[in-house]
């Protein structure tokens, strides 16, 4: 009976020990690649031009509200002078007023849209890479491509990094 428990025990053991082996060498042959879909977003030919797109529409809000604000600063100068009558001096207060409105309500629509369209700018160009990425990952036979910064990676061999490959198929399909 002794002989039965300390073979059946050495069979057991036998059995973790390879089967630990095994596990190991699946391990270690597996890996996880990655890419940096911010890096893509500011250095693609589609991120350049929509954060051109982008910039091109804030100094345009920008342009307006630096009017207004002329505008205002006038109104005010025309304030301070002693020769302006009571009921014009009521006017122009009425005017700033306006203005002011006018100027916070031009400001808070302008974010939203600008906000929208990064949004949508971005969204197109996460989309359009990650179609790349699915492609890319079947015709090479990769188990699984992340995203660097949205699975948390604080350290990565750069072996397993596709970011400048993406980037470059991506930026070939904009052209």
């Amino acid at each position: 009976m002794n002989k039965i428990k300390k073979l059946l025990i050495a069979v057991v053991g036998a059995c973790v020990i390879f089967g630990m082996g095994t596990f190991k060498a699946k391990a270690a042959s597996f890996a996880v690649y990655y890419i940096d879909m911010q890096k893509i977003l500011n250095e693609s030919f589609q991120g350049k031009k929509a954060k051109t797109e982008l910039e091109s529409k804030i100094k345009e809000a920008n342009s307006k509200l630096k009017k207004l604000q002329d505008e205002i600063e006038q109104i005010k100068k025309e304030l301070s002078s002693p020769l302006i009558s009571k009921k014009m001096k009521q006017e122009k207060e009425n005017e700033i007023q306006t203005k002011i409105l006018q100027y916070r309500q031009i400001q808070q629509e302008s974010q939203k849209l600008l906000t929208q369209l990064q949004r949508e700018l971005t969204s197109k160009i996460v989309n359009d890479v990650f179609k790349i990425v699915k492609q890319y990952r079947k015709a090479h036979h990769i188990p699984m491509i992340v995203e660097k910064n949205e699975a948390g990676i604080i350290s990565a061999d750069p072996k397993y990094d596709l970011t400048d490959k993406i980037l470059k198929l991506y930026s070939r399909a904009g052209k």
